[in-house]
């Protein structure tokens, strides 16, 4: 995933705490990437459209995503 930029956001003590768990738990290389993946998840689409290859989700940016679903809205 390539950043433009980084940003600092401030999250709770239990909030930080869940989202190392989540880190460990799925193996994810930093906490940016977990919350990637949390936001994916809760972005809508359901994991059945990737059909066989659900684990294999492509990562699009914002303008990306906008570009490609803008004539299904």
């Amino acid at each position: 995933m390539l950043m433009t930029s980084t940003k600092t956001i401030a999250v709770s003590e239990s909030v930080w705490e869940r989202l190392k768990e989540i880190m460990k738990r799925e193996q994810a290389g930093s906490l940016n990437e977990v919350v990637a993946r949390l936001l994916e998840e809760t972005s809508g689409v359901p994991s059945s459209r990737f059909g066989i290859h659900k684990k294999l989700r492509p990562r699009l940016t914002q303008a990306e995503h906008e570009e490609i679903t803008r004539d299904s809205h």
